[in-house]
């Protein structure tokens, strides 16, 4: 073959190869641009790298809490009243379409109180409401929480970063949490608002001979919730979600189980007072009320100390069957509601190549 042969095709190869690259590029060009066009999977997953990205931001949330000190027996009940403010700040990192992880610090305050929340008046549930309004367990906690926690898109948000529909996204919510609560209550006695924390007191015994050893104050959680999420502008997204963090605790208020005997107690004044609250006057405040749904008054012989401990029928009366606290066989749950506002960093989500080549052509 001679020489004007071989350039001949050799000119011939380079104009057909390149005209074959510039239909690709047209082509590749037109499925960018066209909404209808069904992208190729594959490029789906070979560009997958280039749409991961963080996001920054804070959240204003409600916080209440379902366990013992609670207005019904229900698990839809909330004390509204005691419902306190929570903050949290945190990072989201989006790490398959549609999946992403949250990793979070948050601060808030849960309280609830029998006399405020029980109700002797012959609603719903009525003796229920009677003997723990005699109870009178009252008790504030703050509580600092870190978490891992998944959010998975229900709506499929189809193409590249930039082009994120303005829509709403609902989503589910799970994940762990680690967190550490300090149950307080007044202190009864002494004159003025004085929280001592309850924990290191064993109300019901915990940490004495013959009880259970104290409860830990750092715990697990399982959050398990739903969620809203709305495209703001290009950067900023604002999510709205609730969700029940499931406890592996029965202590979040600082009651679970039984009575103990006062006995056990001592000269621990404060740890006798805080053990048992129903001698505060919410018996007396009850039969001032016409209430006539009250357990009888006795005097209980401790064991231990010989002293006459004045109780009532079902509270502090080893000789009664109903002589609980709490309920030992459910935990705690902490709810939280809120709204999260988060900045995606920019300069992290790449154009592939093909389509900076091509924007770059447009351009000229």
């Amino acid at each position: 073959m001679n020489k004007n042969k071989l350039l001949f095709l050799s000119l011939t190869l380079t104009l057909v190869l390149g005209l074959t690259s510039q239909t690709a590029s047209a082509q590749l060009f037109e499925r960018r641009e066209n909404p209808k066009f069904k992208q190729n999977p594959k490029h789906k997953w070979s560009w997958f790298n280039r749409k991961k990205y963080w996001s920054v931001g804070i959240g204003l949330n409600a916080m209440n809490y379902f366990g013992d000190i609670t207005p019904q027996p229900d698990f839809t009940s909330l004390e509204l009243g005691y419902t306190r403010p929570n903050i949290s700040l945190f990072a989201v990192q989006r790490l398959f379409p549609g999946v992403s992880v949250r990793y979070q610090f948050s601060w808030g305050r849960i309280k609830g109180s029998d006399m405020a929340s029980a109700s002797p008046d012959g609603r719903r549930w009525e003796e229920f409401n009677q003997f723990r309004y005699i109870r009178n367990a009252s008790f504030r906690s703050d509580i600092m929480e870190l978490g891992v926690v998944g959010m998975f898109d229900l709506v499929k948000n189809r193409g590249v970063f930039y082009q994120r529909p303005k829509k709403v996204v609902p989503y589910l919510v799970a994940g762990v949490t680690f967190f550490r609560h300090n149950p307080k209550a007044l202190n009864p006695l002494v004159e003025g608002d004085e929280w001592v924390a309850l924990q290191p007191l064993g109300t019901e015994g915990q940490g004495r001979e013959g009880y259970k050893p104290r409860y830990s104050r750092w715990q697990f959680a399982l959050p398990l919730g739903v969620g809203l999420r709305y495209k703001i502008s290009q950067r900023w997204d604002i999510a709205f979600d609730i969700t029940y963090r499931y406890t592996l605790t029965d202590y979040l208020d600082d009651v679970s189980g039984k009575y103990a005997d006062p006995g056990i107690f001592a000269d621990d004044n404060l740890a006798r007072a805080m053990h048992d609250r129903t001698r505060e006057g919410g018996y007396q405040r009850l039969i001032d009320g016409g209430v006539t749904y009250l357990p009888p008054l006795e005097g209980y012989l401790s064991p231990t100390d010989g002293n006459v401990y004045v109780t009532y029928l079902g509270f502090g009366n080893d000789a009664n069957i109903d002589n609980i606290r709490g309920n030992s066989r459910d935990r705690d749950v902490l709810i939280m509601t809120g709204l999260h506002l988060s900045y995606i960093i920019p300069g992290q989500v790449r154009c592939p190549e093909p389509f900076k080549r091509k924007f770059r052509r447009h351009r000229l």
